[in-house]
């Protein structure tokens, strides 16, 4: 459905991203991963066309949208925040957005207004953080796109209205096949909602790839020794979850029998192999103390 080929941007003599390749298919939540100015934003950009690239083209159902604009009425951009909306509110939001979507579809959008109890008569700055992301995104769903870009969508909002924000997200992709590219630091909310995912570093997409497959590459293992090893696991380059005195939580790829004959040649006292979840997988893959 919405193509990237080969996406290239600098800016102020920095470039952000290089040669980024991407297809996301209809129905399909991807997450976009990374660290803080690592990309993600840009990207988003560049696929609606907010700002162009340098090089390489962005195509929706194999149709450039550089050359046919009209294309863009099939996607929509939701932004960390958004102070055009400021000033305005919810039936005015409307009338501006359903000139831009035609497809707007105003009886669900007051559907999703009544069931989120959302304030139609206050403007748009005198809501909430929680209540303007859940405005944004009944606009954004009510709009009817075949591709939503969400940047940050449950960034400072209560554990109530995210797990309403998140569940609307799934609902809406199950009911209507809508795609959606959706970043965030919540490496939780990717993982209970995204197909596959891709980690923007070094202003290349890397590790693009089906989130359930990822978390089958690695294995966690709980250990405990008579004696600190610490220093003799982190030699091996083996990335330390968790250390409490002898006790050590490691995470290492399954296929990798090397590593996994080492620890238990350091006669561990207890040995449980347990699932992983993303933010342990990140941490194995690109080393250190990051969290995205």
């Amino acid at each position: 459905m919405i193509e990237l080929r080969n996406l290239s941007k600098t800016i102020d003599g920095k470039e952000v991203l290089k040669d980024i390749s991407l297809t996301i298919g209809k129905g399909e939540i991807f997450g976009l991963l990374g660290r803080n100015g690592s990309g993600k934003t840009t990207l988003l950009r560049l696929i609606q066309q907010i700002l162009l690239p340098d090089q390489g083209t962005v195509l929706f159902n194999q149709v450039e949208i550089k050359r046919h604009p009209k294309v863009k009425q099939n996607i929509i951009y939701m932004p960390v925040e958004n102070p055009f909306y400021d000033k305005y509110t919810y039936k005015q939001l409307v009338a501006i957005v359903s000139r831009i979507y035609p497809n707007f579809d105003v009886t669900y959008a007051n559907e999703l207004m009544n069931r989120y109890s959302i304030p139609e008569t206050k403007k748009y700055r005198e809501l909430s953080t929680g209540l303007k992301k859940q405005l944004a995104l009944v606009l954004a769903f009510a709009s009817r796109p075949a591709l939503i870009l969400l940047d940050e969508p449950t960034d400072g909002i209560d554990a109530v209205t995210r797990h309403d924000v998140l569940q609307l997200m799934v609902d809406e992709v199950a009911e209507r096949e809508t795609s959606i590219l959706i970043t965030s630091h919540r490496l939780e909310d990717i993982e209970r909602m995204c197909n596959r995912i891709g980690f923007l570093e070094g202003n290349q997409l890397t590790n693009v790839m089906d989130l359930d497959d990822m978390k089958e590459d690695y294995m966690k293992i709980q250990m405990a020794f008579d004696e600190d090893v610490n220093l003799m696991i982190r030699e091996q380059n083996i990335p330390i979850l968790d250390h409490a005195g002898v006790f050590y939580t490691v995470l290492i790829p399954k296929n990798d029998e090397k590593k996994k004959k080492f620890l238990q040649e350091l006669r561990p006292k207890v040995w449980n192999e347990l699932p992983v979840n993303l933010e342990e997988v990140f941490i194995a893959k690109f080393g250190g103390n990051r969290r995205w």
